[in-house]
């Protein structure tokens, strides 16, 4: 009875830790993430989110959620993050509160797992003899200063980067669950514990593709933690790493196809960059170094949206190469030699090195981001952890060093949440973002051209024109010459003042710069030709751009628009078509195919398109005009009517004349009908609302 008792307390007390460790994280990520809840979109969360129509569900069907998980070319990417970034969507739209509180909720799951990876990890038979008295501080403390890490807000903060985050988490859980398995005795519990393994192993990659490495990571656990350092038992593993040795490269193709590993791709991705392959290679060894310095010493004012390293054009071309080259050969020949005696530590290091492997190799990918830490960093404070608990051991007679070395570590964990909180504040806005970036960075142009971005998008253009221009003004970085797309953008404000003579002018600039590279400067300048009435000079435009990307929807579709324009619909049905193929059956594609047949006179044909183009958008004003002007034209004034009025009358006024002003400039082309057809039933709809008013 005794016994029993006994053994009761200690799962109560154990029980009682865990929950503990839990709330104490979830207070600490909650706390100190709080002040990013209304922080704004930025950079990438616009083509990946805000611009990305396949991931803005308007009902949860198949249909519409299988689109969820390819890009633009049908090649399968990132499918959970992108599933997850859908639903956000379907609930809130684009308001980034539900954004934020998913990004900080998969922050706290992932430090919860860390640190009952790390708690199990040290309480396996290997390591319970050296660690499992302490293992609970170890875990706690190593989870803590992973959470609370400034480094993290770039992949929690930024809302884009969840596919960091997640994968982070997935990959955590993943080797939880295969720790859990491997050390259970029951063969169900076993059986279980494998299968999350697998399914969370495959939900990472299905996050973000540099989890490929968790198999890896998991036979050196193994290994390192769980086998031993047997000669018998490193044969057996290297075998198994040859066995998986390819696994990354089959997963690649799968989501990327055989391209994303042909070699003339991958090299041709260096000619946007304004750096080679092995300039990337002897570069990334100094960013790993920056990396690690960057986790230790992460202060607000060492921290950026962007990093601008110096190339590295040669072993010592700077010398800091070199030398950085032999560090890393040295932390992880170190980490080799006491493999035996610590191994757990050496795993660590190996975690950190491994995890870097695939975002600081061969890939034409930029040279630095912060959120590429979130996942190689997670055991990274393991070591940190045990030296400060010898440190407190070591002073364990003597209470001042005691609580002076114990004071310390109090600080750090301020510190540490203190820059994290006001990191957060930098993320706010754009503005903010931004500005943070040109002070740290002043010759790097990304800044002052997302800051005439920003600036553009809240109506100041002049101040945007400003910081445009400064941008062209400074020299190329690592990241290639993007003046065109500078150009490109000062062009669209320029056409947004109405300046088009001058739009036209950047526009051509851009184009010169990067043929055939930026479409959409092709597109634009189409556009506004097709404004100008300079119908054959547009077609030029889009053909040669048809050239350089034959299936683009928006190319196909502005190349109908100008034949609708020259008076040949029929030519103008087959490029609709190819559009709708091409982009899904969007609204506008079926509504221009409906605008097309009612040119020929087909009615029947231009009735179906235009009412499955108002199932698609019922709030498209436009479409509902094309299809009111057919019941005109058949004679059916009363069926026009309702279907303007029924289709506006939910909408405000105020809005319906304002878009409908908004058609007849711009770079956004839209059809108009006929005015003298349209206009009496748009005068009774808007009697009918004065009516209702009064």
């Amino acid at each position: 009875m005794g016994i029993f008792k006994l053994e009761k307390e200690a799962s109560l007390t154990e029980c009682r830790k865990l929950v503990f460790s839990f709330i104490s994280l979830g207070i600490l990520v909650f706390i100190l993430y709080s002040n990013s809840l209304n922080t704004s979109w930025h950079f990438d969360d616009e083509p990946n989110i805000l611009k990305r129509d396949s991931i803005h569900l308007t009902e949860l069907s198949w249909t519409q959620i299988n689109k969820v998980f390819y890009d633009e070319n049908g090649h399968l990417y990132r499918p959970i993050a992108n599933l997850s970034f859908a639903l956000n969507y379907y609930f809130g739209k684009r308001n980034v509160l539900g954004y934020h509180l998913v990004n900080i909720s998969i922050h706290f799951i992932t430090s919860v797992f860390l640190f009952l990876l790390i708690y199990k990890l040290l309480r396996l038979p290997r390591m319970r003899g050296k660690y499992g008295e302490d293992a609970y501080f170890i875990a706690l403390l190593s989870s803590v200063l992973w959470s609370t890490n400034p480094v993290q807000t770039q992949a929690v903060t930024y809302i884009v980067q969840r596919m960091a985050s997640m994968a982070g988490m997935f990959f955590i859980m993943s080797i939880f669950f295969y720790v859990q398995g491997r050390e259970s005795s029951q063969s169900i519990t076993k059986f279980f514990n494998f299968l999350l393994c697998i399914i969370c192993g495959l939900f990472s990659f299905g996050s973000k593709e540099n989890t490929a490495m968790l198999p890896f990571c998991i036979i050196l656990l193994d290994l390192f933690l769980i086998q031993g350092l047997t000669k018998k038992n490193i044969t057996r593993t290297l075998l198994l790493i040859l066995l998986f040795a390819f696994l990354p490269a089959v997963l690649l193709i799968l989501t990327k196809g055989f391209s994303s590993l042909d070699p003339a791709v991958i090299l041709g991705g260096y000619s946007q960059r304004n750096f080679s392959v092995v300039s990337r290679l002897l570069t990334e060894s100094r960013v790993i170094i920056f990396y690690i310095s960057l986790l230790i010493y992460p202060m607000p004012f060492r921290l950026c949206v962007v990093h601008e390293p110096t190339i590295s054009l040669g072993l010592f071309d700077p010398p800091t190469t070199v030398l950085s080259i032999v560090v890393i050969i040295i932390i992880i020949a170190v980490a080799f030699a006491i493999s035996r005696k610590h191994p757990l530590i050496s795993y660590c290091i190996l975690f950190f090195f491994i995890n870097h492997i695939i975002e600081s190799s061969i890939f034409p990918l930029e040279l630095v981001f912060e959120h590429r830490n979130y996942l190689p960093s997670m055991l990274f404070f393991i070591p940190i952890s045990i030296l400060i608990l010898k440190a407190i051991q070591l002073f364990l007679n003597k209470p001042l060093m005691k609580a002076i070395i114990s004071g310390f570590v109090v600080l750090f964990i301020i510190s540490y949440g203190h820059g994290t909180f006001i990191r957060n504040a930098i993320w706010k806005t754009d503005e903010s973002l931004w500005l943070d970036a040109a002070e740290k960075y002043p010759l790097l142009p990304r800044p002052y051209h997302n800051l005439g971005y920003y600036y553009e998008r809240v109506g100041q253009y002049e101040k945007a024109i400003k910081y445009y221009k400064y941008a062209l003004t400074l020299p190329q970085t690592s990241y290639g010459n993007k003046d065109y797309f500078t150009y490109s953008n000062l062009a669209l404000l320029y056409e947004k003042m109405g300046q088009r003579a001058e739009a036209e002018k950047q526009l051509r600039k851009s184009i010169a710069m990067a043929p055939g590279l930026f479409l959409p400067a092709y597109n634009n300048l189409g556009v506004i030709l097709l404004h100008e009435k300079r119908y054959k000079e547009a077609l030029k435009i889009f053909a040669k751009a048809l050239e350089y990307a034959p299936d683009n929807w928006k190319l196909h579709h502005n190349l109908g628009i100008l034949l609708l324009r020259t008076g040949q619909p029929k030519e103008a049905i087959i490029e609709f078509r190819r559009a709708s193929e091409l982009n899904g059956n969007s609204y506008i594609s079926l509504e221009y195919l409906g605008i097309s047949f009612k040119k020929t006179g087909n009615f029947g044909k231009a009735f179906y398109y235009l009412q499955k183009a108002i199932s698609k958008n019922p709030k498209s004003i436009l479409t509902r005009l094309h299809l009111a002007e057919i019941y005109i034209i058949r004679g059916n004034k009363k069926a026009a009517e309702n279907i303007v009025i029924d289709g506006l009358s939910s909408l405000p006024p105020r809005l319906v004349f304002s878009e409908l002003k908004a058609y007849t400039r711009g770079v956004i082309l839209r059809e108009l009908p006929d005015k003298s057809r349209i206009m009496p039933l748009l005068e009774n709809y808007y009697s009918k609302m004065i009516e209702n008013v009064r």
